[in-house]
């Protein structure tokens, strides 16, 4: 059961990495940010999704080496890794549990995988036009097929998705980090906290920035977006917003 578990974790870690990795940067020039909302994003890209990536990977591999840890022999280990985990290597496995499959993880993880790959299919959809800052760039097309001929804004339907698999999966009350006792490691329970944090403002500043990006696309298109938005009416939730 444990070594079925492995695959899963890894997937949502995938999952979240290519969510949180821009797929082109633009030019200064391009980058609009007159509000202090995009300036809050801008941040967040620069700064905010390498370490969010970093530390989701983090989880991921600790609880990835834990269950490796039950199953290997130590002694069929290279010496030098013998050597620097053997003398700590039980108390971690004493202090810290191994937490089962349960329909919290698989659903969490189903959420997280899904998201992950919407947002990747937005990225492909739109190609060399999709980047994380809100930009005007050169020969700019409204593209609205694929994801986009479902909602208008896909990929922020999938990051607010990713965003609540993550918090089924590692802050349901039966996962991994709330149950193996890996929060009592000082300082750990701060940084997952602020990494929460980190993802809620994301989240909550893509929402806010709705419509400044459809008045800056409705600018450059016109008629064109008109007709489009008559056809593809909802924002995020088809049938609801």
């Amino acid at each position: 059961m444990s070594l079925f578990k492995i695959p899963l974790i890894l997937s949502s870690a995938i999952a979240v990495h290519v969510a949180l990795t821009p797929p082109h940067a633009p030019a200064k020039s391009e980058v609009v940010h007159d509000t202090f909302n995009e300036w809050v994003i801008i941040q967040h890209v620069k700064y905010g999704l390498p370490i969010a990536k970093i530390i989701y990977w983090g989880v991921s591999c600790a609880e990835t080496a834990l269950i490796l840890s039950r199953i290997t022999d130590p002694s069929t280990l290279p010496s030098v890794i013998q050597n620097a985990v053997g003398p700590i290597l039980p108390r971690i496995q004493d202090k810290i549990q191994d937490v089962p499959i349960t329909p919290h993880f698989l659903f969490g993880t189903a959420v997280v995988a899904a998201a992950g790959y919407l947002r990747w299919s937005c990225f492909r959809t739109l190609g060399r036009f999709f980047t994380f800052e809100l930009t005007t760039r050169k020969g700019h097309q409204l593209v609205t097929g694929g994801p986009y001929s479902v909602v208008r804004h896909p990929s922020y339907s999938a990051a607010i998705m990713q965003y609540i698999g993550v918090v089924i999966l590692h802050g349901s009350a039966t996962s991994w980090l709330r149950q193996s006792g890996v929060l009592g490691i000082p300082g750990l329970k701060v940084v997952l906290l602020g990494w929460l944090l980190e993802r809620t403002v994301t989240v909550v500043s893509l929402v806010r920035r709705i419509n400044q990006e459809e008045e800056v696309v409705k600018s450059m298109f016109g008629d064109e977006w008109k007709r489009w938005a008559k056809v593809v009416r909802y924002r995020l939730i088809p049938g609801i917003y």
